[in-house]
């Protein structure tokens, strides 16, 4: 036990598979136990098939062909054996190459199967009838299909995992972004405001020295003094400008995705729950990199709580577009809360943090941004972008 409890630490994943071998082992000993006591030998030896199910997780249609044969044999015999292990075995075969094989070979695995168990049963006084074949089949089937709708829904999942993988990085992103903006935003203010008045103070001691001349030494020498800490200033900050924009130009490395994008995140949503269409109106045209990234944004806000609090809703995505607007609506019909708690109108004073940032977002491109519950039921996110066109 001590050695098993290392080989497992050392990596958990193995714990599956040792579990998987010893079920099997539990099941090959109790059908021999369940046999009668002159049963041929070569019987025996046909169920050690069963062991086949420990590598059911690594190779599941090998492990249901290995057993489906092990069934066939059986058939040989003047009284197939019918035990309750072996028929637990088959029920696991089939549930394991439903569940963990493309469609072809949980088709060819479950047929294979099944084919074995009729040839088991062909020569069995309590299942050699068609109803008994049926009675032996109908299980199995029934697993099957279950494994078939345990792999769609794992499928489901990891999708929905991947989505929500680049969701996480978009919002990584939509941070430094922010970061990059204010750098901009900061850079802009020091270039504009702050330069500009040291820019000044420097001309006006210059003015004032050629004025004083030689009339007031100590003003003078005071003069030169602002003069020269004034363009020490102006160096300074011409330095500090250019490791801003240095750093927004690494940053720079592309505006990201734009609605041109939508279908691909649409797509990529449905497959994780909610029903999603997308509607356009109008003539589309070429939008501002940034204009179409806010775009983007916004529908992806709105899925992203859908998601999160109805992922069963059915969205629809509108884009409207004239010479001057672009409008980007968002409608689900599901509870009023699926924004994540914004349970505001049109003002958007409330509402997630998410949505709270997309509103700041428009506004700078000179748009408007309304979130808020639907009179019948479900949300509705709807953005008004001016249209820029390059």
């Amino acid at each position: 036990m001590a050695r098993a409890r290392e080989y497992v630490e050392a990596d958990p994943r193995r714990l599956p598979s040792m579990l998987d071998v010893l079920l099997a082992v539990a099941l090959a000993a109790l059908a021999q136990a369940q046999l009668p006591s002159g049963t041929e030998l070569w019987v025996r030896f046909s169920l050690l098939g069963i062991l086949a199910l420990g590598v059911r997780r690594a190779r599941p249609f090998v492990s249901t062909l290995v057993l489906a044969c092990a069934v066939a044999i059986q058939g040989l015999s003047d009284e197939p054996p019918s035990n309750f292990a072996l028929f637990l075995a088959v029920m696991l075969a089939a549930f394991t190459v439903a569940a963990d094989c493309e469609i072809a070979g949980a088709l060819l695995g479950g047929i294979t199967l099944a084919a074995g168990v009729v040839a088991h049963d062909v020569n069995s006084v309590d299942y050699g009838s068609a109803a008994g074949m049926a009675s032996d089949l109908v299980i199995p089937v029934i697993l099957w299909g279950v494994g078939r709708a345990v792999r769609a829904q794992r499928r489901k999942a990891d999708r929905a995992g991947e989505l929500l993988h680049r969701l996480e990085a978009d919002q990584d992103e939509l941070a430094r972004l922010a970061v990059v903006a204010e750098r901009a935003h900061l850079a802009r203010e020091l270039h504009d405001v702050v330069t500009h008045s040291v820019s000044v103070v420097v001309v006006q001691a210059q003015g004032a020295q050629r004025v004083l001349g030689q009339r007031e030494p100590v003003v003078a020498k005071a003069l030169v003094d602002i003069e020269s800490a004034g363009r020490g200033a102006l160096v300074e900050m011409r330095r500090l400008l250019g490791l801003l924009r240095d750093e927004q130009q690494r940053n720079d490395g592309g505006t990201g995705p734009g609605v041109g994008d939508l279908p691909d995140l649409l797509e990529l949503v449905a497959g994780s729950g909610p029903s999603v269409t997308l509607v356009q109106e109008g003539t589309q045209g070429r939008l501002d990199p940034l204009v179409s990234l806010t775009a983007y944004r916004i529908v992806q806000e709105a899925l992203t709580n859908v998601l999160r609090h109805a992922s069963r809703a059915t969205v629809s995505v509108t884009l409207r577009w004239s010479d001057e607007w672009l409008e980007v609506c968002v409608v689900d019909d599901g509870p009023e809360d699926s924004t994540g708690g914004a349970s505001t109108g049109g003002d958007g004073s409330t509402g997630g943090r998410g949505l709270t940032g997309m509103r700041e977002r428009v506004t700078a491109h000179g748009g408007s941004l309304e979130w808020g519950p639907r009179p019948g039921g479900g949300h509705r996110v709807a953005a008004r972008l001016p249209v820029r066109w390059t």
